[in-house]
């Protein structure tokens, strides 16, 4: 396929950008004007994708670069499945920008809401069409940071812990996307998407190392399990447009870099010597997406609020994405089939679960509650929100004539297709998987709209109006899409899905099987009549034995191993400071102490080797000698010519132990001297780097202090009150923040260069 230089991605890009500094303009002149501006800019860029989809279906890519940025340069590439999704990602971020006039109309800090919404929207749409993996990166981290201002909007202590958690694991999980990027640079010298497993295996780099930090980098964003954990807590505390566009979209940008990655980067030909990689990497991802999709959906099926349940949902339905990705990805150039069912369950999944949590948003903006227990009997009072929620719930739950249904087909197409070519006992446990899944799908889905909607009223809804017509027509626009993709799936698979699996090289008869689908067999028309008697009975259970079902707060993985790991980190923190406030000073004194006793007996030894002097000698004439040998009667025992001979033996001695003292106190008055100075350089490193820690800021300015010697600054610290000067660097959350960046940081650094060597 050609390739054409366009601004138009950039422009895609750029508008809601810079169209957030326009809404805080706008709401200068007043809230009417600011909703008119987001509703505009959001249009704007809509159209801006259709018209680049329009352009790249005629069969060219667009690509624009702006070269020297950040040394890297920022790249666009737009191909068919950058171009569709880009068109699903405005069209859902438009309807929920019109449904959220009305829903954030009574809400605190409106202006912020719609700026940071739309720079989201900016950052969301630039993961879509970035050219290579610095680019996503980039947009990656611009949507989580932005996003982060939408979950914590309401300020309240559960928002600000949610948000916490969101932007820890999004933090940890950029991390390791930067370690893939630094791979790639060192392997390619490039981040673009070129297939790249032959190559690192060629530097010794282990495959797996890249996969894993790929699943921490995406696999944060895609809601994994067990990566998840910010999702139902980002979600019920969120407003009910920021919690869709989190559902529906955003934890898509993972889904996409998995699907980018895993069927191009980390891909190689059937038959190569490194295809085993290849195969294990999708098996790995088919149990990882089952599990995900089977353990979210038991979670749904245990809570009882509207929002949390939607969010292990989301969870469930990233895990259907995940089981078929794998599925393509097992079987190589076979797997056109988990490539189209993972693509088209994407754009499936925007789209109904922005329909439920918008909808949930109604029922809470007109009842103030999403307990299950506490609704009930709305079915009066909202009928309109009954008929759409039917038609959601249709769609996510797979019944034919909506667009749930189509994707489910192909993904349980992908995983028999995988199951017949490989023969493995375990596809077909995983299939089983599958349909036990869509079963309890169904019951947590049935279970929102009975409760809501037919059980028995817990509260007066007398005054509970319904659906204003605004909403109703962004509900009815959510109506026809599901139906046109449900009604007529296989021309959804022709327009949607064949012509992004022709990018890759798949084989060209599940090529053509993509154009035959059975989507009305008899065997898939029964399917969801399965999936609801399998909800029937898991309802059953739950309403006979469901109140003796209570799942311990500790029994997950939140607090098994995530919260002994964050209290790890604490513990290390509180040590930390607990050196600094007791040990360092302790330190510090024995330091002063040991540097005073070197001190005194440096100065003391120089003095006694300066009043040091030779001995003097006297030498005793042979004259003398003999008279007084000859007095003890000695002179028989040696001659005169010995005896003269051993005087001036030992004259020389002396002469030679004077010159030996001599040298001995030149070499140690230098070495006194280089202790000395070596001591005054530690003196001020460690000067300076103990007022750094004790008092929390830095010396540059006071230089007052230098006047003062290191004993006397010492005994200032050591006798200062117990009470320390307020810091509140200590005191907030920002030292166990960039502590967790910090020991990531070199966690990374260290694995991957042990790795390299």
């Amino acid at each position: 396929m050609s390739s054409t230089t366009s601004i138009i991605p950039l422009l895609l890009v750029l508008l809601p950008t810079l169209g957030a500094g326009a809404v805080v303009i706008a709401a200068r002149y007043g809230d009417q004007l600011r909703s008119q501006v987001t509703n505009a800019v959001a249009f704007a860029t809509f159209a801006i994708a259709c018209w680049q989809f329009y352009l790249v279906q005629q069969g060219t890519n667009l690509v624009y670069t702006l070269e020297g940025f950040m040394q890297f340069g920022l790249r666009w590439q737009v191909d068919y499945v950058g171009a569709v999704f880009s068109v699903v990602v405005t069209l859902v971020w438009f309807l929920a920008t019109v449904f959220a006039r009305e829903y954030m109309a009574h809400e605190h800090h409106q202006t912020r809401f719609f700026a940071f919404w739309t720079f989201t929207l900016g950052g969301t749409v630039g993961v879509f069409v970035a050219g290579d993996l610095f680019s996503l990166f980039l947009f990656f981290e611009a949507m989580t940071f932005a996003a982060y201002v939408l979950v914590i909007h309401e300020q309240d202590p559960g928002s600000m812990q949610a948000g916490n958690v969101y932007l820890y694991l999004s933090v940890a999980g950029g991390l390791a996307l930067l370690g893939v990027i630094f791979l790639l640079q060192f392997v390619l010298g490039a981040t673009g998407f070129e297939p790249a497993l032959h190559l690192i295996v060629e530097k010794g780099i282990s495959p797996w190392l890249v996969v894993v930090m790929l699943i921490g980098g995406f696999g944060v964003k895609a809601g994994m399990i067990p990566l998840h954990i910010w999702l139902p807590k980002a979600h019920p505390v969120a407003p009910a447009p920021a919690s869709a566009v989190l559902s529906a979209i955003m934890i898509k940008t993972g889904a996409y870099g998995f699907l980018r990655l895993l069927f191009v980067v980390l891909s190689v030909p059937d038959g190569h010597a490194l295809f085993s990689f290849q195969q294990n990497f999708g098996y790995i991802f088919v149990w990882i997406g089952a599990i995900t999709m089977f353990i979210g959906a038991i979670m749904g099926i245990l809570n009882d609020s509207m929002k949390r349940v939607l969010a292990y949902s989301s969870i469930s339905q990233m895990g259907y994405i995940l089981f078929a990705l794998g599925s393509g990805v097992l079987l190589g150039s076979r797997g056109a089939f988990g490539f189209a069912g993972a693509w088209m369950h994407m754009i499936n999944h925007a789209f109904f679960k922005s329909f439920l949590f918008l909808l949930a948003g109604a029922v809470f903006l007109h009842t103030g509650e999403l307990d299950l227990d506490k609704l009930g009997g709305l079915r009066k009072q909202m009928p309109f929100a009954l008929g759409f929620f039917l038609v959601a719930a249709a769609s996510i739950t797979g019944v034919p004539g909506f667009n749930g249904y189509a994707s489910k087909i192909v993904i349980h197409e992908a995983i028999l297709e995988a199951y017949h070519i490989l023969g493995w006992p375990s596809l077909l446990f995983l299939e089983r998987v599958f349909v036990v899944t869509g079963g309890l799908t169904a019951a947590y889905i049935s279970k929102i709209w009975i409760k809501t909607f037919f059980g028995k009223p817990k509260k007066d809804w007398s005054g509970v109006k319904d659906l204003s017509r605004s909403h109703r027509a962004i509900f009815g626009s959510y109506i026809a899409i599901v139906l046109a993709i449900g009604v007529l799936p296989q021309r959804a698979v022709d327009k949607l899905v064949v012509p992004a699996a022709r990018l890759l090289p798949f084989y060209q008869g599940d090529l053509d099987h993509l154009g035959h689908v059975p989507f009305w067999g008899s065997h898939e028309l029964l399917s969801p009549l399965i999936s609801y008697g399998i909800a029937a009975a898991v309802l059953l259970l739950m309403w006979k034995f469901g109140k003796y079902i209570k799942v311990p707060r500790w029994l997950s993985v939140e607090y098994l191993v995530y919260r002994q790991f964050y209290n790890g980190c604490r513990a290390g923190i509180r040590g930390l400071i607990y050196l600094a406030d007791t040990w360092v000073p302790k330190r510090i004194r024995f330091f002063g102490q040991t540097w005073r006793r070197v001190d005194r007996v440096t100065q003391e030894t120089k003095a006694q080797i300066r009043r040091w002097k030779p001995p003097k000698v006297e030498l005793v004439s042979p004259t003398d000698l003999m008279q007084k040998l000859e007095e003890v009667r000695y002179v028989e025992l040696i001659s005169t010519t010995d005896l003269l001979k051993k005087l001036e033996a030992a004259r020389n001695a002396e002469r030679r132990q004077v010159q030996v003292w001599r040298s001995r106190e030149g070499e140690l008055a230098k070495r006194i001297q280089r202790i000395r100075q070596e001591w005054h350089e530690r003196e001020e490193q460690l000067e300076d780097r103990i007022y750094d820690v004790i008092e929390g800021v830095s010396r540059e300015g006071h230089e007052q202090r230098k006047q003062t010697s290191f004993i006397e600054e010492i005994q200032k610290v050591l006798t200062r009150p117990v009470k320390r000067k307020f810091n509140p660097y200590w005191n907030t959350k920002n030292l166990g923040f960039d502590t967790w960046i910090v020991a990531v940081v070199i966690a990374l650094i260290l694995f991957v260069f042990l790795i390299l060597r």
